[in-house]
């Protein structure tokens, strides 16, 4: 069970994830970071467990293409991923017996990706269909709380200056209110030249 919610401005995205791992037992396990590093990608799942294991330390994530880096429409980026990634995480996800197939669609099995990079956000559904997600998005089981709190302070305007603390009050109302999200949370920011940089809570809880 999870939360995880980006929020993205013209440039930077900044991701967010609680740490709460629960078994099927309901038992809370010791915290987890959520948010996985690898070059210049930040990969969170939400779901079943394997398969976020797969997603996040399996697959191998291809260096971003200087000509794309280059490329300031979203159509070109939306491109690679279907072309490069998809493929990429599909094959994993076969290989490693966790992808299923209903009505003749491969689908990752309860589960749900973002992926991050230079400053922009890929949201992967269950089905390996890619969708904007940006200003703002989260997945998960808290997923509907934090959107709900993103979409207020999102029209309370100053979204470049304060996305930092909307989002970051979005994943505390998740924390709140849904029983499987819990403290702490964790945050890294993906810049728009590639770069990745921790980020650090002003409130510890």
């Amino acid at each position: 069970m999870t939360t995880i919610a980006i929020a993205v401005t013209d440039t930077e995205c900044l991701m967010m994830s609680e740490s709460g791992i629960t078994d099927e037992a309901f038992t809370t396990a010791p915290p987890m970071n959520k948010i996985i590093r690898q070059g210049e990608w930040l990969i969170a799942a939400a779901g079943a467990d394997r398969v976020c294991d797969v997603l996040q330390y399996i697959v191998k994530f291809p260096a971003i293409p200087p000509v794309l880096k280059k490329k300031t429409d979203d159509i070109s980026w939306y491109q690679y991923v279907a072309k490069r990634i998809i493929p990429l995480i599909r094959k994993a996800a076969q290989d490693e017996l966790t992808l299923d197939t209903k009505d003749g669609v491969a689908e990752l099995p309860d589960s749900e990706l973002i992926l991050v990079t230079h400053g922009r956000a890929f949201s992967i559904s269950n089905t390996l269909g890619i969708s904007r997600c940006a200003p703002y998005w989260a997945i998960g089981s808290g997923g509907t709380l934090a959107l709900g709190s993103l979409s207020t302070d999102y029209h309370r305007g100053n979204w470049k200056e304060n996305h930092d603390l909307y989002l970051l009050n979005a994943m505390q109302t998740a924390i709140r209110h849904d029983s499987f999200s819990h403290p702490p949370i964790y945050g890294y920011i993906s810049k728009s030249n590639g770069k990745i940089v921790e980020w650090h809570s002003p409130d510890p809880a």
